[in-house]
């Protein structure tokens, strides 16, 4: 009976042990299983956390855009809104399509007081590049490519009365080296009311 009691008594104080020094362990942040496998093989991680860079560049430093002020782009007047990229020397934008699925094409995102207005848009025929992806040369537009909003009837009477043309350019300049840099929306916007008074 006695060595009974002295074995519990020696399960006990083993256990109380164990316990101690597993929370000792899970507050350190350690493993348990690990420090009693201190001489194995480390393991692989699943993944490896890849150091992120801040203040990356993105497109607008490469990239501005104008939009016509000529008789063309006159309110009441059927004639297209011009619209200019001008990119900076040895840098180019996707052109419109893409010529991958992944790859960021040029985009004219036209809007009036926050309102979506549907213009239809032209897009030039890009240059195909030097840069080849994939075993495909990539089409891409250069410095002065001109893209061409061209209003109906409808377009035309809301624009007249707002009198405001309000355009989102969303481009991805890339080097032609095949450096890209991160995507950026360009806003510009053309006061009709400034055009009627030329």
């Amino acid at each position: 009976m006695i060595i009974r009691r002295e074995g519990v008594l020696a399960g006990v104080v083993v256990f109380v042990i164990a316990i101690a020094a597993f929370v000792m362990t899970d507050r350190n942040g350690n493993n348990l299983h690990a420090a009693q496998t201190e001489h194995a093989e480390p393991e692989v991680p699943i993944s490896i956390p890849i150091p992120t860079r801040t203040g990356l560049a993105n497109s607008a430093g490469k990239i501005r855009v104008t939009v016509a002020k000529g008789a063309a782009a006159m309110v009441g007047r059927k004639g297209d809104f011009v619209v200019t990229l001008n990119i900076e020397p040895g840098w180019h934008v996707n052109a419109n399509p893409a010529s991958s699925d992944f790859l960021i094409p040029t985009v004219v995102s036209s809007s009036v007081n926050g309102q979506a207005l549907e213009i239809p848009t032209q897009y030039p025929r890009g240059r195909v590049s030097d840069v080849v992806l994939a075993d495909i040369p990539l089409v891409v537009y250069d410095d002065g490519a001109i893209i061409r909003l061209r209003p109906d009837e409808k377009h035309t009477a809301v624009l007249e009365k707002v009198g405001r043309l309000e355009m989102i350019v969303r481009v991805q300049a890339c080097s032609d080296e095949g450096v890209c840099l991160a995507p950026t929306d360009l806003p510009v916007a053309l006061n009709l009311d400034d055009i009627t008074r030329q």
